[in-house]
């Protein structure tokens, strides 16, 4: 065999670290390239912070207008101010009654509660007085006073204040018309011989106005619980009395009456009454 040159040997040694050099090269993963990162935008703070939801804690309320009936029944601490009655007992007629009624309204949002106008309908029981004196052997007098069905139709405005998601306090009032019927008969008599009798029958209808305020519980999104306090006044009327002396008539009178009351209502609210009916 003949000896290989030293030209021969050094092209087989390239070739040879030519074809490992290509194999190595096959076997690598193909290089990342870091400049394309330059062209990924980053995210902004504003962007990150836009995707998180930011209820507010009172998230069950709503922004449009709902609209609501409430059911009314307290107690009513009526004033009626008698001319006749305050003249023989110095004082005014004071008297426990049951008042009860309902209204229908529409409920707005606003920074920190609700906004409420409403229409406003109540009944009151009848309000009544008597008197029965004795005179001895020489006769007796007979006084009834009556101020019976006594009613009033109103148009309210009520500012709610949150306290919590569940608690409101509120104020407002109200104006519109109230009224009731007065009677009064009255009968002294000397010897079974009426010496003096007057009777009055009026129905009463005049200006009235309400204020007053509250706490609510709002047990859900639709139902509340509503505990308040309301002065209520209709406006003074006159109202006629027939007189006689000994059975002769006299000329009639004009005498004023008021009616005023503190009352203590429990109401229960539903939004959207007719939500299942749609």
């Amino acid at each position: 065999m003949r000896p290989l040159c030293k030209g021969s040997m050094r092209g087989a040694a390239v070739a040879a670290l030519t074809l490992a050099a290509g194999i190595v090269r096959a076997a690598l993963p193909e290089p990342i390239d870091l400049a394309s990162l330059d062209e990924v935008p980053a995210p902004s703070a504003s962007a990150v912070w836009d995707a998180v939801p930011m209820q507010p804690v009172a998230a069950h309320r709503r922004p449009e207008p709902r609209f609501y009936v409430t059911g009314l029944l307290g107690q009513s601490f009526v004033t009626l101010d008698d001319p006749v009655y305050e003249s023989i007992f110095e004082r005014r007629i004071n008297r426990s009654v049951l008042t009860s009624g309902g209204a229908a309204g529409v409920a707005v949002e606003r920074w920190n509660g609700l906004l409420r106008l409403e229409v406003e309908g109540r009944g009151r029981d009848d309000v009544t007085a008597a008197l029965s004196e004795s005179l001895g052997p020489f006769g007796g007098a007979d006084f009834r006073w009556a101020a019976n069905d006594g009613w009033s139709a109103l148009v309210n405005v009520w500012r709610d204040f949150t306290v919590t998601d569940q608690v409101d306090l509120y104020l407002g009032g109200g104006v519109g018309g109230g009224g009731y019927r007065y009677a009064l008969d009255a009968d002294i008599s000397l010897f079974g011989v009426p010496l003096i009798t007057a009777a009055s029958r009026a129905q009463v209808a005049a200006f009235a106005w309400q204020l007053g305020g509250g706490a609510v519980w709002n047990v859900s999104d639709r139902l509340a619980f509503d505990v308040g306090y309301r002065f209520f006044s209709i406006d003074q009327a006159n109202t006629t009395y027939d007189l006689s002396l000994g059975g002769t008539p006299l000329p009639s009178m004009l005498m004023p009456q008021q009616y005023t009351a503190s009352e203590l209502l429990f109401g229960l609210r539903l939004y959207e009454p007719f939500r299942n009916w749609r």
